[in-house]
C-alpha cells in the first residue's frame, strides 16, 4: 500500500493536463477520447451485470496461470472476483472510450476474468470483433455464460493460457486494439508482445492493464516506456498505452485521468 500510494505521489506530480499536451494525437486523446460521454443504456446494462457478480456468493475454483492475486484465494467467490476486477468504474469507462473515439474493428483481449470490459469494448461500436482469452476455465465459462446476449455475437470467448494462443495465431490475424490484463509478470509480458508483434499495425493500441501492480511490472512499464519500437507510451497510473506510431518523433505521456 505504502509503495502504491507513493507512486501515485510521483504520478500526480508529473501528469499534465490538455494545457501540457503538444502532441495532436494526445491532445486528442486527452481533450475528446477521455471526456467521451458512455450511452446510458449500455452503462445501466453494464452496472447490472457489475451488481449480478457482486451478489454473487458462490465459488468456483481459480487457476491462475500468471502472477496470482494478491487479494484473493484460489477458492474464490463471483462477487471477490468482482470487486478486485480491472475493468470496474473509470477504467471500465475508458475501454469503452477507447473503443467508441477510434473505431478498432478487431480487438483482442488477453485475460476475460468476469467480462466486464469485454463488454464495455464490445458495446461501443457495432461492428467490432473481440477475441477474449481466459486461462482459467471456471472463470471462462462464468463469464461467457452471463455475458449480454446483447453483444454476445461479436465476442469470441476463448479458454485457453496466453502464449499458448498466441502461439497458435494466424500470422494474416491483426488487431487495432489490444488489452493485456492477467499475467501481471515483467518476462510473460514482454513475451506476449513479442508473440503479438506480427499481429499488430503501426496504429494498434495496446493498452497494459496494472503497470504499477509491483515493481516488477512498473519496471516492465519503465522498459518499454524506453523502448525504441514503441514511439509513444501514455501513462494513465493504472493503465499504460503504447504504440508504434513509427512515423512520429518517439514520446512519452503521463497524463492525468
Amino acid at each position: 500500500m505504502i509503495y502504491l500510494v507513493r507512486e501515485y505521489i510521483k504520478y500526480c506530480l508529473i501528469a499534465k493536463n490538455r494545457h501540457g499536451i503538444h502532441s495532436p494525437f494526445v491532445y486528442d486523446f486527452n481533450d475528446k477520447c477521455l471526456s467521451l460521454p458512455i450511452p446510458k443504456f449500455e452503462y445501466s446494462v453494464f452496472k447490472a451485470l457489475q451488481k449480478s457478480y457482486a451478489n454473487n456468493r458462490e465459488s468456483i475454483e481459480v487457476t491462475d496461470l500468471g502472477a496470482g492475486s494478491r487479494k484473493l484465494k484460489k477458492q474464490r467467490s463471483i462477487s471477490k472476483i468482482a470487486s478486485v476486477s480491472g475493468s470496474n468504474g473509470k477504467y471500465g469507462k475508458l475501454l469503452f472510450r477507447l473503443v467508441a473515439h477510434y473505431q478498432p474493428k478487431k480487438i483482442l483481449e488477453l485475460g476475460t476474468s468476469l467480462g466486464l470490459g469485454t463488454y464495455m469494448m464490445s458495446s461501443a461500436s457495432e461492428e467490432v470483433e473481440i477475441t477474449t482469452v481466459e486461462g482459467c476455465k471456471n472463470t471462462y465459462e462464468m463469464a461467457r455464460r452471463s455475458f449480454p446476449s446483447s453483444q454476445h455475437i461479436k465476442v469470441d470467448f476463448v479458454n485457453n493460457d496466453f502464449l499458448s494462443f498466441l502461439e497458435k495465431l494466424k500470422n494474416d490475424i491483426v488487431f487495432d486494439l489490444i488489452f493485456i490484463d492477467g499475467d501481471h509478470k515483467s518476462e510473460s509480458l514482454f513475451k506476449q508482445l513479442e508473440l503479438l508483434s506480427p499481429h499488430i499495425h503501426d496504429e494498434t493500441i495496446i493498452v497494459l492493464d496494472d503497470i504499477r501492480w509491483s515493481k516488477d511490472m512498473l519496471f516492465a512499464w519503465k522498459e518499454l516506456v524506453r523502448n525504441p519500437y514503441y514511439h509513444l507510451t501514455i501513462d494513465l497510473f493504472k493503465l499504460g498505452i503504447i504504440m508504434k506510431r513509427s512515423h512520429q518523433e518517439k514520446e512519452g505521456f503521463v497524463i492525468k485521468y
